[in-house]
């Protein structure tokens, strides 16, 4: 058996003793070599030749926590949230993890008109947290050689009409490019949903002013990750959500995560609404078809085992991870490749928010503390602070403080404005 989460190819080696002794291992080999791998007959010995076996797409799926958190220390976090819900500041999912401990629960409506209530299983746009999966995709890619990061954009979208602009740029939100929710409404007139390919065909022909000369400094936008799955889709050959699909996914067991522009945004159960702080419906445009920056629908327990497969090293290896989580910007928006950066009492934090359509969500990763915090909410109106959360977590983690009596906690600061996509 191959060691769990092994990716690669493996050689076999069958000799004819082995055979003779298990018939149906014999039988299952025959049935799965093509004729022609038996190289031939000497007496009674039989030699198999070599078979190459991809093993890439092997299940690399971490077991969950189940265990509760004491009993005390859960109703805590319940009535905090359960206050907030009845006074209209929270509808969501809620999860918090430590090791084998975990807590989730889920608060009001997944459509106020209906009064569909919500389950822990609910699905939930992901909004901007979809780009810590781009990034992902880009980075597994990167180890496997198939993306230079240094290289300039234009190396895999040819046309590019911007050719300093480098994949490392695009990844850290230093490429000073423009935000296509800006500058795609006026060019932009069909009702259709606008594709990736459509925008950076805007882009091309429209040419807007960049920010700032590519690499000089942070600002955030959405452009960025569009172009990275447009570079996944070019790279590998496939369609970028049916390459993250086969390739994160599946392997590590999202079941219940898709892109909205799938079949099965229409037909899957357990939806959620995206509703305005009114309670009103959001209803999707055409920019909802760009994919990479935001579009994945998940639920809170998907993003668990996200969160596990990257902590026990089934999608990136220590080394891309840690370079994934370097800073790569400046110490007032400290950002890696594809993750906020920051800390909270001398504990390192690796997170991401969303704001897209209604949707709000959070998504804290303490990797060194084997600590995971998520919060998906289907209303536009509460928000919540990296260190809010940090302050309630104490209520059940086991987090001691590590600050050396610093003041750590000034620094964090609530992003939302710029997580829009």
């Amino acid at each position: 058996m191959l060691p769990a989460g092994e990716v690669g190819e493996r050689l076999f080696f069958v000799n004819a003793m082995t055979i003779r002794r298990t018939p149906t291992l014999f039988l299952f080999l025959f049935l799965l070599l093509t004729p022609g791998l038996f190289a031939g007959q000497k007496g009674d010995d039989w030699t198999v030749k070599e078979v190459r076996i991809d093993t890439s797409r092997i299940h690399r799926r971490a077991a969950l926590p189940t265990q509760p958190f004491e009993e005390d220390k859960a109703k805590q976090i319940d009535k905090y949230f359960t206050a907030r819900t009845v006074r209209g500041q929270f509808n969501g999912v809620v999860l918090f993890a430590q090791g084998d401990k975990v807590f989730t629960k889920a608060y009001g409506y997944a459509d106020f008109r209906t009064r569909e209530k919500l389950t822990v299983s609910s699905r939930f746009q992901l909004a901007s947290i979809s780009k810590t999966i781009t990034a992902t995709a880009v980075l597994m890619l990167a180890s496997e050689g198939k993306i230079d990061l240094e290289e300039p954009v234009a190396t895999y979208l040819e046309g590019f009409a911007y050719p300093r602009v480098t994949v490392e740029m695009l990844l850290s939100h230093t490429s000073g490019l423009p935000d296509y929710t800006l500058f795609t409404p006026g060019a932009w007139a069909s009702t259709e949903p606008m594709s990736n390919e459509d925008m950076l065909a805007i882009m091309n022909k429209r040419k807007p002013r960049v920010y700032f000369s590519p690499g000089r400094q942070y600002r955030y936008c959405n452009t960025n990750y569009a172009l990275l799955a447009l570079i996944v889709q070019r790279v590998t050959g496939e369609d970028f959500a049916s390459w993250v699909h086969a390739h994160i996914f599946e392997p590590v067991g999202m079941d219940d995560t898709f892109f909205c522009t799938e079949g099965a945004f229409a037909s899957a159960d357990r939806m959620t609404i995206g509703h305005t702080s009114r309670r009103g419906a959001y209803q999707p445009n055409f920019l909802d078809g760009v994919l990479g920056d935001k579009g994945v629908y998940s639920t809170a327990e998907d993003l668990l085992r996200f969160d596990l497969a990257l902590r026990n090293g089934f999608l990136l290896d220590a080394s891309w991870q840690a370079k994934a989580y370097t800073n790569y910007t400046d110490e007032v928006h400290p950002y890696g490749w594809g993750w906020r950066l920051d800390e909270y009492q001398g504990h390192r934090i690796v997170y991401h928010n969303g704001w897209w359509h209604g949707y709000k969500g959070r998504f804290l990763r303490l990797p060194q503390e084997d600590t995971t915090i998520i919060v998906l909410e289907n209303q536009a109106r509460s928000s919540f602070s990296v260190e809010a959360l940090m302050n309630l977590s104490k209520k059940l983690f086991d987090l001691p403080d590590r600050s050396d009596q610093e003041e750590e906690t000034g620094k964090m600061a609530d992003l939302d404005a710029e997580e829009k996509g």
